[in-house]
């Protein structure tokens, strides 16, 4: 869906508030694929010049399955955001310099604005690591080391850290 920003083309430099709601597709990452729902941008634009000022609050759900028991898990997502989308120009040979300067600057064209690679990105980026359907998962907890266990080589120097021969020659006043 296409956010119409006709209002704040005719009252440049006036917020106005908006609230969008999109779609954001399936996602396979590392292997896994997952669904987005409930995406709603909230927040307000105004126009400044050729630019389009827009901020807010994207929220969604994630669903996807925990790393270690494999159950449906759904995250919430609520990020901020605060984007400057640039007109493209009627011109032809003043875009092909812009871009030049900037391949990745967001635009859009006439009185509506597409948000859904806003939002892709913004969800994408704020999911976690792995998805984990809680601290009380038993799979996960079975696959935790015991608080108790050390490595080989803390046994062999407990009182030592892994940089403690850089500390001797700091201290020393050693020539190296």
């Amino acid at each position: 869906m296409l956010l119409d920003i006709s209002r704040a083309l005719r009252a440049p430099g006036e917020e106005i508030f908006f609230e969008h709601s999109d779609c954001i597709p399936p996602q396979e990452i590392f292997g896994e694929e997952i669904t987005f729902s409930d995406v709603l941008l909230k927040g307000h634009f105004s126009m400044a010049g050729e630019s389009l000022h827009i901020q807010g609050v994207l929220t969604a759900v994630a669903n996807a399955v925990c790393a270690g028991c494999l159950k449906p898990v759904a995250h919430r997502i609520e990020v901020d955001f605060d984007e400057i989308y640039t007109r493209i120009s009627r011109y032809p040979q003043q875009e092909e310099a812009l871009e030049e300067e900037d391949d990745e600057r967001l635009e859009f064209e006439g009185s509506k604005v597409d948000l859904a690679h806003l939002a892709l990105t913004l969800a994408v980026l704020e999911l976690p690591m792995r998805f984990t359907c809680g601290d009380d998962c038993e799979a996960l907890s079975q696959l935790q080391p015991d608080d108790n266990t050390t490595h080989a080589c803390q046994k062999d120097m407990p009182d030592q850290h892994p940089f403690s021969a850089l500390q001797q020659l700091l201290t020393k006043d050693q020539e190296v």
